[in-house]
């Protein structure tokens, strides 16, 4: 093994070993979206869960099914609010 592919041994060895260990952590991302729906057919609630989904789509969640939570729900079957919150 001449000293040209020696180095380049030895080269492709640091390559590996660096980037290996550099491994990045992003912090979780969490975020609140407020829903809102009102119907004079008593579907509010239903507007109100796919308005607070279509925010979580909007901002980048991608099963807002699993990623979200409804953490507080106010209103009638004509006038609706929820409260998701979301983590990724």
């Amino acid at each position: 093994m001449g000293l040209r592919a020696r180095v380049w041994s030895v080269a492709a060895v640091v390559v590996v070993l660096v980037s290996g260990s550099a491994v990045a952590v992003a912090a979780p991302y969490t975020r609140q979206f407020r829903g809102e729906g009102d119907s004079s057919f008593g579907f509010a609630w239903i507007y109100a869960r796919a308005d607070a989904r279509s925010k979580a789509v909007g901002d980048g969640f991608t099963d807002p099914e699993a990623q979200c939570a409804e953490i507080s729900a106010t209103g009638t079957t004509y006038d609706a609010t929820v409260a998701w919150e979301c983590t990724r």
